[in-house]
């Protein structure tokens, strides 16, 4: 299991999960104080209005923490390791199907392409109103494969992923294709 805070390299898998929603919240906190006033005006129209927006900014929290709720129940999304990748639906992608990790969307995201025909899964847990093959085929498109991770997302770092997978020799490739140095 990955230690947190230690120094040196990190041994044994890497277990991932779902990262913290603490800025999410704090960006809906800040826009609900603008609405907050509008709530409170005199005007019963613009009252009206500011109220139901209030109510819509509550059913976003309150979606927000049942996703999050609903993620951690899942236990880690990833495993890192020396059979693979795992993912929380029980599917292990061999590192033989496997061909590179190259960074995608300017920097933010790993991409794992495939070795030849293989036909790897997709990491969407969390999307509430996409199906997962929807997902797979938009991810395809875009970045040659449906499985992406954006560690922003996640309780690991892109640092912290791309060293498991460099450990378990897979080459790891900016967005030109050349070797990437992070």
């Amino acid at each position: 299991m990955k230690q947190r805070g230690g120094s040196g390299p990190v041994s044994g898998p890497l277990e991932i999960g779902p990262g913290a929603i603490r800025w999410q919240l704090v960006s809906i906190v800040c826009s609900s104080l603008g609405v907050l006033r509008l709530a409170g005006r005199h005007d019963h129209i613009v009252a009206l209005v500011g109220m139901s927006l209030m109510g819509l900014i509550l059913a976003a929290v309150l979606l927000m923490v049942v996703r999050q709720l609903r993620l951690r129940s899942l236990g880690p999304l990833l495993r890192i390791d020396e059979a693979g990748i795992a993912l929380f639906d029980g599917r292990t992608v061999r590192w033989t199907e496997i061909r590179e990790v190259r960074e995608v969307g300017k920097g933010t995201g790993l991409a794992f392409l495939p070795a030849g025909p293989a036909e790897l899964p997709v990491l969407a847990p969390a999307l509430f109103m996409a199906s997962p093959e929807g997902v797979a085929r938009r991810r395809t498109e875009r970045y040659g494969t449906p499985l992406v991770v954006f560690p922003a997302a996640l309780d690991t770092s892109k640092e912290e992923i791309s060293a498991a997978v460099r450990r378990f020799g897979v080459p790891l490739t900016g967005p030109d294709g050349e070797a990437a140095t992070a």
